[in-house]
């Protein structure tokens, strides 16, 4: 009878978990130490050892750890004298130099710090929050506009602004000429992505008055300050302005509190004929699913916040006086899915 050992035990999903604090530190370590960098070329674990001041053996189980999370290759050099296997060389893989390299155009190093930082946090406090069902927390004065100049901007850039431009091939053609508004955009890329796709077009970027001062920096960096703009606004407040065309809004309605009068307040700032796209987590029915967002956004939910249920956007928007709704699908958005919808101001 032929035995089968490649059947996986029911806990060992569960064991892995016990190994992410591990394989968490490996990576931040390797932030620290500018390791990719300097395995920009082949080496050795003893040669980086010695060129990082760390203890060899230390090392070389640190490099293999780090090679089996896809983020190091590995080859393994021969003894020249006898063929006998010789040591290692290891060398940053094309995930870690296209994410992890300071000078590469899509560095995310600073922005997965930030969110392993704030998830490291959250998990040490669950013992109060089952307790107590509430956690003292500060955000120092400045510190979302901090974020969105550092960490959000490196996620905008490197990974929702790819998915804008690939809805926007999907979505078929916008009017040659029109409004947008970017709300609630932060450090302002999305905005500055969809500018750059409508050239025709001007545009605004909304979000608190220091995190907009972040996004109209970079408006002008991006050489569209002529007809391209950013304000401080209140979302819930709809102070805004009207007569757009287009208006975005992710992973806003989250911090509201009137999630429904937000969605109709941007039907009232369209235009008629305009298009909303509403593009925020939810909270799926599936399990599956359920595992690739609530890790991300139980801290939101335990703060008070707001995490859609499925059908919950479309209820808004139909509630709000859209028509033509649509449920688009997924995003790959930072950390977890965003779903996105779609609803048209009659004409």
């Amino acid at each position: 009878m032929r035995m089968d050992f490649q059947t996986e035990h029911p806990l060992q999903a569960l064991w892995r978990l016990t190994a992410i604090p591990l394989q968490s530190q490996a990576l931040a370590q390797a932030l620290a130490h500018q390791l990719f960098a300097h395995l920009a070329q082949p080496a050795s674990a003893s040669t980086v050892a010695e060129r990082l001041g760390l203890h060899p053996g230390a090392c070389a189980i640190w490099l293999e750890l780090l090679w089996s999370m896809d983020l190091l290759s590995r080859q393994q050099a021969s003894d020249a004298a006898d063929g006998s296997a010789g040591e290692a060389l290891f060398c940053s893989s094309a995930l870690a130099q296209r994410y992890f390299l300071e000078a590469a155009p899509d560095y995310c190093g600073q922005a997965w710090q930030y969110r392993q930082q704030a998830l490291s946090g959250l998990a040490a406090q669950w013992p109060q929050w089952l307790a107590q069902g509430q956690v003292a927390m500060t955000a120092p004065p400045g510190s979302w506009a901090q974020a969105a100049r550092v960490q959000i901007a490196q996620e905008q850039r490197a990974i929702t602004v790819p998915a804008i431009q690939h809805l926007l091939a999907q979505l078929g053609p916008l009017p040659a000429t029109g409004r947008l508004l970017d709300l609630g955009g932060g450090p302002g890329h999305i905005g500055i992505a969809l500018a750059q796709q409508l050239p025709q077009w001007q545009g605004m970027v909304c979000d608190e008055p220091a995190t907009a001062a972040v996004a109209a920096e970079n408006i002008a960096q991006a050489g569209l300050a002529a007809r391209m703009g950013a304000q401080g606004c209140d979302v819930q407040q709809q102070d805004y302005g009207q007569g757009y065309d287009l208006i975005w809004c992710s992973s806003v309605l989250h911090f509201l509190p009137d999630p429904a009068q937000a969605v109709r307040g941007m039907w009232e700032a369209l235009n008629a004929g305009g298009l909303l796209l509403l593009a925020h987590a939810e909270r799926p029915d599936d399990p599956a699913m359920a595992a690739c967002v609530l890790p991300f956004y139980a801290g939101l939910v335990l703060r008070g916040h707001y995490l859609p249920r499925p059908g919950d956007m479309a209820r808004h928007m139909a509630a709000g006086g859209f028509g033509q709704i649509r449920a688009l699908g997924r995003l790959d958005f930072p950390m977890a899915p965003v779903w996105l919808h779609a609803g048209r101001k009659s004409a």
